[in-house]
């Protein structure tokens, strides 16, 4: 039996036009010209999709890496289409991308409003076990590139990839305070001391800071934004000012593929994720930590610093044979 309302999207070859009816009404449809396209679909059609529910589902280990597919570039994911208006144009009367944006409608539409809400009531919301050693260099994604703005300047928007490279760095992704808490669970010095000590190390090297700690708040909603801007006077004072360019405040760019991609199953909590200098995820972990998890995110940095250390020694004997050879000369 269908739902009462089902969603009806009649698609014409110069336009899109959306219509919500009700099922008795339906014959609307059928009273279209032959030259139009109607389409159509119904939410309940999406949820009849093989989806287990909350009670059923058990965190497993993470056991393949993370991440979007090609090295990220700063200005990507800001939200902005920064084509000119001419293409913009050309889209809004392809058929085929109207195909495309119709889908993308459909799934939200079937998407429970208090679902991610919902899911926490189960495990803390936990979306996966973090891994207990980092991925393979060689097998590793990569994190993708965030606009937002920082404590150091909040009216000007910068880059994720400018702060990530080039160092190691644990990033924290949250929106809201309860997932702040969570993300807390791995990085904060009373709970993991060793990781904080590993911190202070890392950014008193000669060369510059090795080991850093990112955050990024994500909030999609204008208001909650505009609340979270209010009080970013206090969010400086818990910070040392050192950390205020490594605070992010992103409103728009990371889209439900990227979440898919990152394995941020639920928006409402928090994930840690621990990048190298080439800005690859190595290792992830979610919701509250548990068990052996904040050991084996210590054992990751340590892991990476050798491993940091050991390219750097090795680039300086590749680049040594070259230096002798121009004196030479």
């Amino acid at each position: 039996m269908s739902s009462p309302f089902q969603t009806l999207l009649i698609f014409p070859r110069s336009f899109q036009v959306n219509r919500y009816v009700c099922s008795s009404c339906l014959r609307v449809a059928k009273r279209q010209p032959s030259s139009r396209r109607t389409i159509i679909t119904t939410a309940a059609q999406i949820l009849k999709k093989e989806d287990p529910k909350p009670q059923d589902f058990t965190p497993k280990p993470l056991s393949r890496p993370i991440g979007t597919l090609y090295p990220p570039k700063p200005g990507e994911n800001s939200g902005i289409d920064p084509r000119p208006w001419r293409e913009r144009r050309d889209d809004l009367f392809d058929y085929n991308k109207h195909l495309v944006r119709r889908k993308e409608l459909t799934e939200q539409a079937a998407k429970p409003y208090f679902r991610d809400w919902t899911r926490t009531q189960y495990h803390k919301g936990k979306s996966f076990i973090s891994p207990a050693r980092i991925f393979r260099a060689d097998k590793s994604l990569y994190f993708p590139n965030l606009v937002g703005s920082t404590l150091a300047s909040p009216s000007t928007s910068s880059d994720t990839t400018s702060v990530l490279r080039d160092r190691i760095s644990i990033v924290s992704v949250y929106s809201g305070r309860w997932a702040e808490v969570q993300t807390q669970s791995f990085t904060d010095g009373e709970k993991n001391p060793p990781l904080v000590a590993l911190l202070e190390q890392g950014m008193r090297q000669k060369e510059g800071p090795l080991l850093q700690k990112v955050e990024i708040n994500v909030e999609p909603d204008w208001m909650k934004a505009l609340i979270v801007r209010t009080f970013m006077s206090g969010i400086r004072k818990q910070r040392v000012e050192e950390d205020w360019g490594r605070y992010f405040l992103v409103r728009k760019g990371l889209t439900d593929e990227l979440r898919q991609a990152m394995g941020m199953a639920n928006s409402k909590v928090g994930y840690v994720y621990l990048v190298d200098w080439l800005c690859r995820i190595r290792w992830a972990g979610s919701a509250d930590a548990e068990g052996t998890e904040k050991e084996n995110l210590v054992a990751g940095v340590e892991r990476l610093i050798d491993g940091w250390r050991r390219e750097k020694d090795d680039g300086s004997r590749a680049l040594a044979p070259k230096s002798i050879a121009k004196d030479s000369r």
